[in-house]
């Protein structure tokens, strides 16, 4: 009988080594195998190939296999890009040829929407993807240990300290020797330190437990004196924000509008993929001038600028203060009119205003969706509600529970804005 919760597959001997066919891509960064009768989970292999793989972990219903010699290839096998792919947990998927990828994508978000919304007739459309799936990423986000930076290992708390990321902006990658100096140099040691493509250079955020040195903000300052390429720096902790030089990140939205937001604000990773998100969820709010709209977790305006710029009169929810100070900020140099931009949390936001129906509603939510505000969102009976989700998961269980609260899915888009991983984005059209 297999043991639950997870063992290690063994105490005293080698893990147990078994052969495999790899059928397909799962949710989730492994792939799928059978062994006499039992689902193995088997990391980096591609579907098709023929793998002999260790048996590392065993649970109730499954086990977890890591390959250990690939006998023969399948036809969806590529050589990844990256020098540290085995290492790193950023990218599992990069042995993967795209077409494979993207449509075990477009799979997977059937699949949730079925199996967790009960939506097994919802159409969903073919994956949409930007042009490049290498240095797509205009901000990476990177742990810190020491002077050490790079990104924790798959399944582990291991740093795994790089040169270089395949996925990220190029100017990313060239900035990294420079801050790992900076980290060590600064008296307050941060966790995670983020890098964002700036006008001109890079933006730096760092972020820590503890509030900021007054010897920090002087560190800093140096760098920006002495790399010019460095354009500003955030320090965040203990409550505590200090902004040095210009820390700002300008973002394209769609042509002739952009998004301008300090590099600590949330901003969509993949500026290209970010594009085709915007133009598909205006194209699903179809909004005209005087369109009732809600924008919740609106951040620093990503689709509340695209709204008000069609003339919608947008309320727009956002918990985070310096990302409603942004959107507020790009509403006034943009000179949109009506266009109320509110700090607080979604549902309590929605229960605390009268409610009046609107036209059309958008939501952002982070990784756990919408569950929480979904209630209060009915009692304004938006006509139409486009969701757009970075988790297939959460939206098809927030699908189900719109669908008892009057909404009907009519179509889901998924938008590859994360090649080489699992993850990918949707914007899903709601009806009432």
């Amino acid at each position: 009988m297999l043991d639950s919760p997870a063992v290690p597959a063994s105490r005293d001997t080698a893990p147990q080594a078994v052969e495999l066919d790899v059928e397909r891509l799962t949710f989730g960064p492994d792939a799928l195998a059978h062994h006499d009768g039992q689902v193995v989970f088997v990391g980096a292999a591609a579907p098709g190939d023929r793998v002999v793989a260790d048996v590392v972990e065993r649970r109730r219903g499954f086990l977890r296999a890591r390959v250990r010699a690939v006998l023969t290839p399948g036809p969806d096998r590529v050589v990844p890009a990256c020098a540290w792919v085995d290492d790193c947990g950023g990218c599992p998927w990069q042995h993967v040829a795209l077409d494979a990828q993207r449509a075990a994508k477009t799979a997977v978000v059937a699949e949730q929407l079925a199996r967790l919304g009960a939506l097994a007739d919802v159409p969903v459309l073919p994956i949409l993807a930007a042009p490049a799936d290498l240095g797509y990423r205009g901000r990476i986000a990177l742990a810190v240990e020491g002077r050490r930076v790079g990104y924790r290992g798959a399944r582990s708390h291991r740093l795994v300290a790089i040169d270089g990321c395949a996925i990220a902006d190029p100017a990313l990658s060239a900035h990294l020797e420079v801050v790992r100096g900076w980290v060590g140099a600064l008296r307050t040691p941060p966790e995670r330190v983020e890098l964002a493509v700036a006008p001109g250079g890079v933006a730096l955020v760092a972020h820590g437990r503890a509030a900021p040195a007054a010897a920090d903000h002087d560190t800093t300052a140096r760098l920006l004196r002495d790399v010019a390429s460095v354009r500003g720096a955030v320090l965040l902790g203990g409550g505590t924000r200090i902004v040095v030089g210009d820390a700002t990140v300008h973002v394209a939205l769609e042509p002739g509008l952009a998004l301008e937001a300090p590099a600590d604000a949330f901003t969509q990773p993949n500026p290209a993929a970010n594009r085709m998100l915007v133009a598909t969820a205006m194209a699903i709010a179809a909004v005209a001038p005087g369109t009732r709209a809600l924008d919740l977790y609106c951040g620093a305006g990503n689709f509340t600028l695209p709204l008000a710029r069609r003339g919608a009169r947008v309320l727009g929810v956002e918990r985070a203060p310096v990302a409603v100070e942004a959107a507020r900020a790009n509403v006034a140099r943009l000179g949109f009119a009506d266009v109320e931009l509110v700090a607080g949390d979604v549902a309590a936001v929605l229960r605390a205003r009268p409610s009046a129906p609107v036209d059309v509603a958008v939501l952002d939510p982070p990784r756990p969706g919408a569950a929480g505000a979904l209630a209060a969102l009915a009692a304004w009976r938006p006509a139409r509600i486009v969701y757009v989700s970075c988790d297939p998961a959460t939206l098809a269980r927030d699908a189900r529970t719109l669908a008892t609260l009057g909404w009907r899915c009519a179509r889901v888009q998924p938008v590859d804005c994360f090649p080489h991983t699992h993850h990918v984005e949707c914007v899903a059209e709601f009806q009432s």
